[in-house]
């Protein structure tokens, strides 16, 4: 009688078992995730451009993927928005926005890097809850291949 004779049949089974489901995972079958477009864009609060503002992409309705983030450049300008789950660009389709600018004590904009929570940092929000509030904001956008993105936001 060999060692392999001792094995319980159950304990073969349900090794030979976990191999088949582990050669089942991971596979080039698994989705890829919705298709990404280019999204460049400006943002102005009244005629003028609005410099170092955050923006949130939340998609609505039935518009695929989780949305993504941005922030303006001098020129109120943006571009190579940052998909949520990795790379640039968003699924076409709309997305409801957030605007946020907030300054810290001095008067300057909070870093682009700054990962510091809004309750526990010293900034200050400058745009109306109406803007910046995820659950206010009534600003709705269309993302389309080749199409730029412009928001035009009310001085308060």
């Amino acid at each position: 009688m060999s060692d392999f004779d001792k094995v319980p049949p159950v304990l073969v089974f349900m090794v030979f078992f976990g191999f088949v489901l582990l050669a089942g995972c991971g596979g080039s079958d698994a989705p890829e995730g919705p298709s990404l477009s280019e999204v460049t864009g400006k943002v102005l609060l009244g005629d003028e451009p609005l410099v170092a503002a955050d923006l949130t992409f939340v998609p609505t309705g039935t518009t695929e993927g989780i949305g993504g983030s941005v922030r303006t450049d001098e020129s109120g300008a943006f571009q190579e928005v940052l998909y949520a789950r990795g790379g640039t660009g968003l699924p076409a389709g709309t997305y409801k926005v957030t605007v946020s600018k907030r300054l810290m004590p001095d008067g300057s904009p909070v870093a682009a890097d700054d990962e510091t929570p809004a309750i526990e940092s010293p900034a200050q929000e400058t745009l109306p809850p109406y803007y910046s509030n995820p659950e206010r904001s009534k600003l709705e956008v269309v993302v389309e291949e080749g199409k730029p993105v412009e928001l035009i936001l009310k001085k308060s």
